[in-house]
């Protein structure tokens, strides 16, 4: 980090980071001391910029009540300290109390593009890998940096979490932008130890004291459910035909640097929605928010044909935000159809258009008329129950008298027959009597 701020607050080198086969600059995560506020920076270094650096002036300090100042080239001694040489014991003394007494150098290591590719207060990234692809968009190709930072120490709901960060460099300029594009719970509860990238297997390995975890790169389908997130992504795309992010592929919707504002227009969700008069409406654009969007803005807007457009001011009686930025809309009138529109700062989520069917059930005009109508349902609820408990009572009895009948009606053909059996016998011997042998 830039050596001004270092006077402020010493920053600790967490993490360093180099892609295998590029020898030009390499990467770091940063961390301020726990004592002070708290927070993160991933940085990138050229070496060309580290040369620049020993190669320039030497600082020293005369007393300890001194300034530290530049040393003169004149004051430093032969051969160069940092300069390779055959045989470092033909060294002169001179040379070996310089580098003693002289462990600094005057100009400070910059960072790449002069500032952090990404930085998050209250955030503690401890482990990196780096990841480069090259995206092919419209026949020019496009480089991108992925950034895949694990947290732990801060706190036990931030221990375990990787966050996955894109960096590209801006057209015809020398500056970058980067963007948060997701964060995984990879070991929930526990610090992330060790964290490594396959190319072969385009896998990231993640490691805590207990667990090993093999995540995909490309985990297009089964992380982003719309075209908003699925865009920003260098290793997808989305196809705007079967409406799936898929795997990046030339002919798909791409734009990580969010430079084509109205790239996923046709791919918005937009429902028609017929309601009642009277009942309560939830409209959303996420079963679960993301966690990587939790933070962002989301503003509703009604257009209706009395107002316009007009953004809509939360209140508990009329409309109240879910705890998904979703919205409810209480006791839906006339007034309320129209269409709603939900957006990300300068992203369209989704979109309803909403129709009330007054006809099912007029508005009351007066308030006398909604105290009637309050009346007449809490008459009907009171006949409802009562003939509820009237049914269950019934119920009751003809399961007790259907029992009781079929006891008596046993009970009857029992002696009934058995009395017939009785004078049957009585009768045949009379008869058997009265007729002899």
């Amino acid at each position: 980090m830039h050596k001004t701020n270092a006077k402020k607050q010493k920053p600790f080198l967490q993490s360093i980071y180099k892609i295998p086969g590029d020898d030009q600059r390499f990467y770091g995560t940063f961390t301020t001391s726990t004592n002070g506020l708290m927070g993160s920076a991933i940085c990138s270094f050229s070496l060309k910029d580290i040369q620049a650096s020993f190669n320039g002036k030497f600082k020293e300090q005369a007393t300890s009540s001194s300034a530290w100042l530049p040393v003169l080239s004149s004051r430093v001694p032969e051969p160069r300290p940092g300069t390779c040489v055959d045989d470092t014991e033909t060294l002169p003394d001179t040379v070996l109390n310089f580098i003693r007494s002289h462990p600094l150098m005057d100009s400070a290591v910059m960072h790449e593009h002069e500032k952090p590719v990404y930085f998050k207060r209250d955030l503690f990234f401890t482990r990196l890998v780096v990841d480069r692809i090259k995206v092919d968009i419209g026949g020019e190709i496009v480089e991108y940096t992925v950034y895949y930072a694990g947290t732990r120490f801060n706190s036990i709901k931030d221990d375990g979490r990787v966050h996955k960060i894109v960096e590209w460099i801006k057209l015809n300029e020398e500056s970058s932008s980067s963007i948060l594009l997701d964060v995984f719970d990879i070991t929930p509860g526990e610090p992330i130890q060790v964290m490594e990238i396959s190319k072969v297997h385009k896998a990231l390995y993640v490691a805590s004291d207990n667990r090993v975890k093999q995540i995909d790169l490309v985990m297009c389908n089964r992380r982003y459910d719309n075209c908003l997130r699925c865009v920003h992504d260098p290793y997808c795309g989305w196809d705007k035909e079967s409406n799936v992010c898929k795997p990046y592929a030339p002919g798909l919707l791409q734009d990580v640097s969010n430079s084509t504002g109205h790239i996923c227009d046709s791919s918005i969700v937009k429902k028609k929605m017929v309601v009642t008069w009277g009942q309560s409406l939830h409209l959303g654009c996420f079963l679960k928010m993301p966690a990587v969007l939790s933070s962002q803005t989301i503003t509703w807007y009604h257009y209706s044909k009395e107002k316009g457009k007009y953004k809509i001011v939360f209140r508990p009686d009329k409309y109240i935000e879910t705890s998904e930025h979703g919205l409810v809309i209480i006791a839906v009138t006339v007034t309320d159809a129209g269409r709603y529109d939900c957006w990300m700062g300068g992203s369209l989520l989704c979109s309803y258009n909403i129709t009330v069917d007054a006809n099912r059930c007029s508005p009351p005009a007066k308030s006398n008329d909604y105290q009637k109508i309050y009346s007449d349902w809490c008459h009907e609820f009171e006949k409802y129950k009562s003939a509820m408990k009237t049914w269950e009572r019934k119920q009751a009895v003809s399961i007790i008298s259907s029992r009781t009948i079929l006891k008596s009606d046993f009970e009857i053909y029992f002696r009934s027959n058995v009395r017939r059996d009785r004078t049957t016998v009585i009768r045949t011997a009379i008869r058997m009597r009265s007729t002899g042998p």
